[in-house]
């Protein structure tokens, strides 16, 4: 059975804004990273899978791109989109976990400052 004090101390937690807002952002911010990380290691493999031998004509003003070098582009460029969706869910975790700490600590000194103690 869970003492008395620290059922107080959870339900004051789970009412606590600062912990629920981190325990959001934290868990959105692993869900990205995580997502981001099994993209990435599709697209980078469709990035090598797709990589140009060819070069364009540098002479040409506007070269005109073939199916390849347009799969090769879409694939980098969603490759890119990954990396960025994978930085912001580890920002989002960061903050998140910052957010928590800060609400356990506000809970836990408003509880300790608390009359009949």
């Amino acid at each position: 059975m869970i003492a008395a004090s620290t059922r107080a101390m959870l339900h004051a937690l789970t009412r606590s804004a600062l912990v629920m807002a981190g325990l959001l952002l934290l868990a959105v911010g692993v869900g990205d990273v995580i997502a981001g990380w099994t993209k990435i290691g599709q697209y980078r493999e469709l990035v090598r899978a797709t990589a140009s031998i060819e070069r364009p004509d540098p002479a040409a003003l506007f070269p005109t791109a073939n199916e390849g070098q347009e799969r090769y582009n879409v694939a980098v460029d969603k490759l890119a989109f990954y990396q960025l969706v994978v930085t912001a869910g580890r920002t989002l975790a960061a903050l998140g976990f910052a957010l928590m700490a800060a609400g356990v600590l506000h809970v836990r000194i408003r509880t300790l400052r608390a009359p009949g103690r």
